[in-house]
């Protein structure tokens, strides 16, 4: 079990920062849906950052995951870095100095026109946060915990500080008199003080990672860079082909529905997706720690067995979040989504079992993909990428119309599970590892089953639902360390 504490250890010290930090933006949401004036405003906020989601990947090219493949055998780590580094830079310049060229047209086709300073402050938001997560992958390689958090939580305070300004502060200031906040304040513009508190908090960063820019005194390497880029291009179309499976459904719900309802529905959407809260941040958060944490496992001999304990134990996680979500999903909508007009449809609710489901499948497939990034089959993980992008385009196009975005919830569900599918035999035959599979499956039956159980009794027996949670909870005792007790294997 060492090997599990010293991933979980990780997992706390890497990835616990970006948890809070996450949640803590997450906490955001009741405040957005609280103060934009209707569904229709936040589903404008909500595709915006979801077109923001495809073009960080045209700004990082794969280079943080790269950076770890070339860096944990290398002799000068600082020149991997330093080439990385550079290309980014460049790339960012390149990409703002476009976005800054052609922002009407591309907001336009966005669905905003007359609103270029969106693409702008979106370009320098992509190009910022593209460098800065290479800075991150620094302190990860170098075992900087702590620099590491109070960077990350840096951002984080400042985006949301900013936003309490404009959306608290600023309002009730308005409302008691003080006429100099109109100055900086119009209440028609709260959109955009939304998109620029994400400006100033991707800006304020980068100066904080002083120490590693100077690492580019290592300079460009030529050779590395070409072989950086071959390993790591792959991962462009792995990382479209995920935020085709994330995001591209806000889009869609933008496009597909008649104007009148389009933005509404996907507000709603966006907020209920949501409410998949804890589980969508252990995944981040797993799979933070977990991809400089595979990397140097692979050296050891017993490489295989730890990555199915790992699996296994992952699953057990994501299963008890899963039930607990469910179990409190009752008081959890009301406390996070405070706007009545949210849960005039019931929909809304439905679609978080199924979402919630969908992000599980996600994070078995994050384990998966081991096998592509260590065995250098970075073209194949691709294609088992586009295949899961495949079936979100055809689901969305074929039943958004009818179903709205029902539909894109059970095609994300579609789409993750089948990767899952796919990627596990691709690995077992290019990567085999013994995963518990029937274990595993169990196990996930188990939390839908309590989890369905759960939400059904909550409105007339409140205790039983929550009995759902102890009963998962036994469950593990029974597969683990009943297990051991008896010395069963």
């Amino acid at each position: 079990m060492s090997i599990l504490r010293k991933l979980a250890s990780q997992t706390a010290v890497y990835g616990l920062s970006t948890m809070v930090g996450r949640f803590i933006n997450f906490l955001l949401v009741p405040l957005y849906t609280a103060q934009l004036a209707n569904t229709a405003a936040y589903g404008e906020v909500s595709v915006m950052f979801s077109y923001a989601s495809f073009l960080a990947i045209v700004f990082a090219f794969g280079l943080e995951t790269g950076f770890f493949y070339f860096s944990r055998n290398a002799e000068k780590p600082e020149t991997v870095f330093s080439t990385a580094s550079i290309f980014l830079i460049l790339n960012g310049a390149l990409l703002v100095t476009l976005a800054f060229l052609f922002a009407d047209p591309l907001v336009t086709f966005a669905g905003y026109p007359g609103k270029p300073h969106y693409i702008q402050w979106f370009a320098l938001i992509l190009a910022a946060d593209a460098i800065a997560a290479l800075g991150f992958a620094w302190l990860r390689f170098q075992e900087k915990p702590w620099r590491f958090a109070i960077i990350r939580l840096t951002n984080i305070a400042v985006n949301v500080l900013v936003n309490l300004f404009y959306l608290i502060l600023c309002p009730w200031l308005a409302k008691n008199g003080y006429t100099w906040v109109h100055k900086v304040y119009n209440p028609e513009h709260l959109i955009d003080y939304i998109f620029a508190s994400n400006l100033c908090a991707s800006l304020v960063v980068l100066p904080l990672f002083a120490g590693n820019w100077k690492l580019l005194r290592a300079g460009f390497d030529s050779t590395l860079f070409v072989k950086m880029m071959r390993y790591s291009t792959p991962m462009i179309l792995v990382g479209l082909a995920g935020m085709i499976n994330e995001t591209l459904d806000r889009i869609l719900l933008k496009h597909l529905l008649p104007a009148g309802i389009s933005d509404a529905e996907a507000g709603i959407y966006s907020a209920f997706y949501k409410l998949s809260l804890v589980l969508t941040l252990f995944v981040q958060a797993f799979r933070f720690a977990a991809e400089p944490f595979f990397f140097k496992q692979s050296a050891q001999q017993d490489a295989q067995q730890n990555y199915a304990l790992v699996m296994r134990w992952f699953v057990y996680v994501c299963g008890l979040i899963y039930v607990v979500t469910m179990a409190i999903l009752p008081w959890l909508a009301p406390l996070l989504i405070q706007n009545k007009m949210y849960f005039t449809d019931s929909r809304g609710l439905d679609i978080v079992p199924v979402l919630l489901l969908a992000n599980l499948c996600l994070g078995i497939y994050y384990n998966l993909s081991v096998w592509y990034k260590l065995s250098q089959k970075m073209l194949m993980g691709a294609m088992v990428a586009l295949v899961g992008a495949g079936l979100t385009l055809l689901g969305n196009f074929v039943f958004i119309q009818e179903y709205s975005f029902q539909a894109s919830a059970w095609t994300t569900l579609a789409a993750y599970a089948t990767m899952v599918v796919l990627a596990y035999f691709l690995g077992q035959k290019y990567f085999p590892v013994p995963y518990e599979i029937g274990k595993i499956l169990f196990t996930i039956a188990a939390a839908v089953g309590l989890g369905y159980l759960a939400r059904e009794y909550y409105p007339v027996v409140p205790v039983i639902s929550g009995l759902a949670i102890p009963g998962f909870l036994m469950l593990v005792w029974m597969l683990e360390v009943k297990k051991k007790k008896y010395g069963r294997s």
